[in-house]
């Protein structure tokens, strides 16, 4: 969460317990954020205020928009997606596939491996 990397790379239940783990903490902030902003009228007049940073925010951490994990090692390409994936949740799937094969990222993959291979030789 330091914002330094922005892909882990594991086996699957270690990135489901990951992903889920990491929903949970956004529902708990933006539930006790909500809580906070509604106590009085003073914290309602700074929640008002404070909306569209908030709303900002949100939108920048949905979750619906990072749906989907990429399965490498294959001779394609296969975006995993959430069960519980909304409409919103599954386009940003279908997007992520669309990047990957425009940018031919198995082929990509290969090549990375194989000059690895090389280089350790």
């Amino acid at each position: 969460y330091t914002g330094k990397h922005d892909v882990i790379i594991c086996d699957g239940f270690v990135g489901n317990v990951a992903i889920k783990v990491s929903e949970g903490l956004a529902q708990i902030i933006s539930r006790g954020l909500k809580q906070e902003f509604s106590r009085n009228f003073l914290t309602r007049l700074g929640g008002l205020a404070a909306l569209p940073m908030m709303r900002r925010f949100q939108k920048t951490f949905d979750h619906r928009q990072f749906n989907g994990a990429s399965l490498i090692g294959l001779n394609g390409i296969v975006i995993k997606s959430h069960g519980g994936a909304d409409s919103v949740a599954f386009e940003y799937a279908i997007l992520e596939a669309i990047r990957e094969i425009e940018n031919d990222v198995p082929q990509r993959i290969r090549q990375e491996i194989a000059s690895m291979q090389r280089v350790a030789m």
